[in-house]
């Protein structure tokens, strides 16, 4: 008879190897390390092996108990491994990976933005349900995922790839919370995959800025498009955010733009004031568009303007390449920073988490008053580019 203590010492050998226990059961060991429990029966007199369980996920104990219910049923005249595979076939729909994934899914879909819905169900229907959207939850293993999460990495797609394993991790989590299973197998598992080369988005230097900004100038296509990334300059908000400004969020009396919570990518609500510059931006787009819900609306598509808009004009002014819409953002958190700005205060205008959670909820007001001050410096700094003018000496607000 097999004990738990010589099973932990043993070692794979080149074959296969068998090691007997009692009443027909052996554990089996394969060359590359994996111990199956089997057992031998005769049923209609044909030989059969009845595949009981690996070892350790089941224990000697298990395994033996498993043995002794399937001699029962041979007793009675019924094949085991017929049992089995009925079993297999009445699964509860409702303990399936893909039931779970999308009853989670609908749960939280009224408190994340429509993007990230959006995106992480395309992680499911497209990589995740093919594999595992069929499988029972208490039978997918890690190497599961991570044989889905390496095809998503071989197709070249490895931040969705690095992104899969923690999402699987959510349901496992979410079925542990139903008390459908014990463990969550996704910790770790990003670790197999290949570290990901970090990939800075493109940006010009400030020395690089002038003859940019007069390219800009003398760009007569789409004025709303223009005008976009003329806003974009002074305002270094993120693309989505200013693609779906709307006119009720301006506040032309104090000069500030109030971003919602729900648009955020930090789920806080932001403040971005404006300069005298940018509101003059701003009112020259009411002919245009003042009468619609956003302020860049796409009057052919009847939606706000696309995400690519911005890259294309900037392709078509020559910097493919050389300069983004993230790219603003980067440009001006380096020159402010130089010119000794306070990093919270730009920090805080990039809507970067600054502070604890508690000051995280009120960090969209804070050094309000010093924003306001810095992003019309920041305006006028930009047109002394304009004029070919950079300023030497560094500005500090008081």
């Amino acid at each position: 008879m097999l004990t738990d203590a010589f099973i932990r010492r043993i070692k794979p050998s080149e074959k296969k190897t068998k090691y007997p226990d009692e009443k027909s059961m052996y554990l089996e060991v394969t060359p590359s390390g994996g111990m199956h429990w089997r057992m031998k029966f005769r049923i209609n007199s044909k030989e059969n092996i009845f595949s009981i369980g690996t070892y350790p996920e089941t224990t000697l104990a298990q395994a033996r108990r498993i043995r002794d219910e399937a001699r029962l049923k041979l007793k009675d005249g019924i094949n085991p491994n017929e049992v089995k595979k009925q079993k297999k076939l009445q699964v509860d729909e409702n303990t399936i990976f893909k039931a779970l994934a999308l009853e989670w899914m609908e749960d939280r879909k009224a408190v994340i933005k429509e993007n990230t819905y959006l995106r992480d169900l395309s992680v499911f229907e497209k990589d995740l349900f093919p594999a595992l959207g069929h499988m029972p939850i208490d039978q997918i293993k890690g190497k599961d995922i991570l044989a889905c999460a390496k095809k998503i990495e071989e197709r070249g797609a490895q931040e969705m790839a690095k992104r899969s394993i923690p999402l699987a991790g959510r349901i496992f989590r979410f079925a542990i919370h139903k008390g459908l299973i014990e463990n969550d197998p996704t910790p770790h598992l990003q670790e197999a995959l290949k570290p990901r080369k970090v990939k800075h988005m493109a940006r010009l230097d400030i020395s690089e800025f002038p003859p940019f900004l007069e390219r800009m100038d003398r760009y007569h296509g789409n004025p709303m498009i223009k005008t976009a990334i003329q806003l974009m300059t002074l305002t270094f908000v993120r693309t989505a955010e200013l693609r779906m400004m709307q006119w009720n969020e301006i506040d032309f009396d104090n000069h500030l733009w109030r971003i919602p919570a729900e648009k955020m990518k930090m789920a806080q609500p932001h403040i971005v004031p404006l300069s005298k510059q940018a509101i003059e931006l701003i009112e020259g787009l009411k002919p245009l568009t003042g009468n619609k819900q956003y302020v860049f609306y796409n009057h052919s598509t009847a939606k706000p303007m696309s995400s690519n808009a911005l890259l294309c004009v900037i392709r078509t002014m020559g910097y493919s390449g050389k300069m983004t819409g993230h790219g603003f953002r980067g440009l001006a958190s380096t020159t402010l920073h130089e010119q000794s700005y306070m990093h919270d205060a730009i920090e805080i205008q990039l809507a970067h988490r600054v502070g604890n959670a508690v000051s995280q909820a009120y960090n969209h007001a804070q050094h309000l008053e010093y924003r306001v001050k810095m992003m019309q410096d920041w305006s006028d700094f930009i047109d002394g580019l304009r004029n070919k003018i950079i300023p030497s000496s560094k500005h500090k607000i008081i």
